[in-house]
């Protein structure tokens, strides 16, 4: 019967004794009561809407039947007028007024009598019925009892002054109250404290228990009234007029700064904090991230320092701090897979092994720091995403090349508008784990200027025993990079600052032969073209002599991009063709090849560009590797002693002074005004370096004395005063280019023969090596028949007819 609804806000007059029976039935209906408590002497207003409900009042009235009033343990179920939905504890009472409203409803006048207690459950329709048991209680009032009385008083005239729910009449009614019975029975069936408590009070023993109950529901209500009064005048004094359409929302913060938490589960800071507790961050982080969240749990979301360090946060939920990929340590499996992935390679790929297997023995491995140094086009770049592959870990690349800004690597600090996180900590969210392969491009072009030094940066992240508290400007908190392995990739070791060359394991990866790169084309590169063009399944066979007509013609590289293209451009052809429905078969021979390229690009000059005196081969090594370097010399007409072209740098202008002096102490002289004029082909590209100093001393020597050099012969080696010949550099690029050239012969510097045991035995294959360690042998291999006479150039023939002297 949850058919009764209690009705506030209607001034009630104070409760008088009224006579009452004798002796209480033993028997009553009773009366669940939604929201509301009844007690002895006191009056409650209810609604009635239901049809039958009404006619069951109007009959109880009529009848001046007595009925047992009962609170419902489970308002909301007020459907659920069952005996376990209500308390045992109810009061007797009876109906003093009904009034009928315009709408249909009911309104009655209830009056409490006395307490009873439920004992047996009777009958269920058409109202419950209950039998009952009435106890004695003590009422009499005592000074305690007035003592409390008056201080309820005094709560509930403040209430009347804080405007507690509206009920400033009622309120000031029940201040006028002098009885304590009186008192407490009205104010506890009106004033609208918790169902729980007024139950309580009902049910106590004692007058003093129920007065006790009574004051603190009153104190408490009093309490969050005041608070709520002072959370109202702090957000008004917050707002200004620009926001004022944020003033419910003020409130709402600034209760959840007067309760101390964060507000309720459903809220974005909550969510918020739980993924932050999820995400079990290292204590130190944590630290920071707490105290940020409380920031923010005070701001307005639509304010830019809100947005700023949400994006933070955002930024730490998003980094792994704990997710680790596992490493595949089946060495054999590691191996296959690099093997598949790129020929030869094998400095890197023994590294990778080695690092593997200390992993696999020991368990526990910092990760090692490469750098992968060689000339363009060697896959040094596509190395390390095999490695990642191998590995089974993410593979995360970012190209450092013409980075000039510190912030760039270590980020900005959040004091900047836009500020982000440097490249590292941005690589590490998109890999998602602790322990990906980190690839560093292009290390060696990174610049400076006034904004920092982007190379000092990476000093931290590259040291073994730093990065595992390696600090991003824009996070400010330790970021544990010690199990990342980092390569980086160069071209000229020598531009890599000395102390970030000093962390990373140089790995050098030197350029292919042309055995080396038929290899890679019939492997790699021609079935990855079929693919990218369309014509997969088709029959087509490239020939390896097709493949080294462009190597040996259409490309002039250490590593293998230009071939790739030239072999790409060749597939497209075919393709149009097939697609024109012009072939469904085709055979790529050396014909082909330069019908779809054209015209050969390269060819073989050495021996054509050496057979006239003053012409000598050289080495030079390049950022590309190796190249073959042409020195020319003339006598002219002129004053000047040298003249010098083809941009030549200081060092290349003073072994060309070095070579002239030499052959001048050896007895070779320049006829009177004769100038001696040495020039170095690829007028545009700069060249600087000793290592062309004995060729230059044979373009002289070859000039001079009007005999030719060995037209398959190639040379490097610095030179000094004295004759001596000093070791050079880039020996293996430097073979290998005299190799494409087509040259047979080749003279190194003695101290240099340790060199070639870096170079593959194929590529040595056909090439002859003399090691000198003074011109005179030089001299003596470069020109292997004795000087004559009639062959020396007529411009140089002595104007008395003297015989020109040589010397060695």
């Amino acid at each position: 019967m949850g058919w009764m609804k209690n009705i506030f806000g209607k001034a009630m007059p104070p409760v008088t004794g009224e006579p009452v029976p004798d002796r209480y039935p033993e028997i009553l209906a009773v009366l669940p009561l939604k929201d509301a408590v009844l007690m002895p002497g006191a009056i409650l207003p209810l609604l009635v809407s239901n049809p039958t409900s009404i006619a069951l009042i109007k009959d109880f009235h009529a009848r001046g039947e007595l009925f047992l009033t009962a609170g419902m343990k489970k308002p909301k179920e007020a459907h659920l007028a069952t005996w376990d939905n209500i308390y045992r504890v109810g009061c007797v009472a009876k109906i003093i007024k009904v009034a009928d409203n315009d709408d249909g409803d009911v309104s009655i006048m209830v009056k409490g009598i006395k307490k009873a207690v439920l004992v047996e459950k009777l009958a269920d329709e058409p109202a419950l019925k209950a039998r009952v048991s009435y106890a004695e209680e003590d009422l009499e009032p005592t000074r305690e009892v007035h003592a409390l009385a008056h201080s309820t008083t005094q709560t509930i005239d403040h209430l009347a002054r804080l405007s507690y729910h509206n009920m400033d009449t009622i309120l000031s009614n029940l201040a006028k109250i002098r009885d304590p019975i009186t008192l407490l029975n009205t104010s506890s069936t009106t004033l609208p404290i918790p169902i729980e408590k007024k139950q309580q009070i009902l049910e106590a023993s004692t007058i003093t228990e129920k007065y006790t109950i009574l004051y603190h529901c009153l104190q408490e209500e009093l309490d969050i009234l005041e608070i709520s009064s002072r959370i109202t005048e702090r957000a008004k004094g917050e707002i200004n007029h620009a926001q004022r359409e944020y003033y419910l929302r003020q409130q709402l913060k600034a209760i959840r700064k007067e309760l101390g938490d964060g507000g309720d589960g459903d809220s974005e800071i909550e969510e918020l904090s739980k993924e932050i507790e999820e995400k079990d961050l290292p204590e130190e982080v944590k630290k920071d991230v707490d105290r940020d969240i409380k920031r923010i749990a005070r701001m307005q979301p639509g304010s830019a320092e809100y947005v700023t360090i949400r994006t933070y946060l955002d930024w730490i939920l998003d980094l792994p701090w704990h997710e680790q990929s596992e490493d595949n340590l089946d060495i054999a499996t590691v191996e296959q897979i690099l093997n598949e992935d790129h020929f030869d390679l094998k400095r890197p790929k023994k590294r990778i092994m080695e690092f593997l297997s200390v992993k696999k023995l020991k368990g526990d491995l910092k990760g090692p720091i490469l750098c992968f140094a060689g000339p363009p086009g060697v896959g040094k770049t596509s190395l390390g995403r095999s490695i990642a592959r191998a590995m089974g870990r993410k593979f995360v690349r970012i190209s450092v090349g013409g980075v000039r800004d510190e912030a760039e690597i270590r980020g900005h600090r959040r004091t900047y508008i836009g500020a982000m996180p440097g490249r590292i900590i941005a690589g590490m969210k998109n890999a998602g784990t602790l322990n990906p392969v980190f690839m560093l491009d292009e290390i060696d072009k990174l610049t400076h200027d006034i904004h920092g030094d982007p190379a000092s940066a990476l000093l931290e992240a590259l040291d073994p025993e730093q990065n595992n508290h390696f600090t991003d400007h824009y996070l400010n908190v330790p970021y544990d990079l010690s199990q990342v392995f980092f390569i980086t990739t160069a071209n000229v070791v020598d531009n890599i600052p000395p102390a970030l060359k000093d962390r990373m394991e140089i790995v050098e990866i030197e350029g292919y032969t042309q055995e080396d790169k038929l290899a890679i084309a019939r492997n790699f590169l021609i079935p990855k073209e079929i693919e990218a063009n369309g014509l997969t399944g088709r029959d087509i066979t490239f020939l390896d002599e097709a493949v080294i007509h462009i190597i040996r013609h259409y490309t002039r590289e250490s590593g293998v991009r230009n071939l790739e293209r030239e072999i790409a451009s060749v597939l497209r052809v075919i393709a149009a063709n097939v697609a024109r429905g012009a072939c469904e078969t085709c055979t790529i021979d050396r014909a082909f090849i330069e019908e779809a390229l054209g015209p050969v690009r390269f060819m073989p000059e050495a021996r054509e560009r050496t057979r006239i005196p003053g012409i000598a081969t050289g080495l030079a090594w390049t950022p590309f590797g190796g190249e073959i370097l042409y020195i020319e010399s003339a006598v002219v007409e002129g004053k000047d002693e040298m003249i010098l072209t083809g941009q030549m740098g200081d060092v290349m202008k003073e072994s060309a002074r070095i070579a002239l002096s030499l052959l001048k102490g050896m007895g070779q002289t320049i006829p009177p005004a004769k100038c001696l004029h040495i020039h170095v082909p690829a007028g545009a590209i700069p060249k600087d370096g000793p290592s062309a100093g004995i060729t230059m001393v044979s373009s002289i020597y070859s000039l001079l004395t009007g005999r030719v050099v060995r037209e398959d012969l190639a040379m490097t080696g610095e030179i000094t005063l004295r004759g001596v010949v000093l070791p050079v550099g880039g020996i293996k690029e430097k073979v290998l280019a005299a190799r494409r050239a087509g040259f047979t012969r080749i003279i190194l510097p003695k101290l240099n023969a340790k060199d070639l045991t870096d170079i593959e035995s194929d590529a040595l294959k056909d090439l002859e090596f003399t090691f000198v360690d003074h011109i005179d042998e030089v001299l003596a291999f470069a020109f292997p028949t004795p000087p004559e006479p009639a062959s020396l150039p007529p411009h140089l023939s002595d104007p008395q007819g003297a015989e020109t002297k040589l010397r060695l």
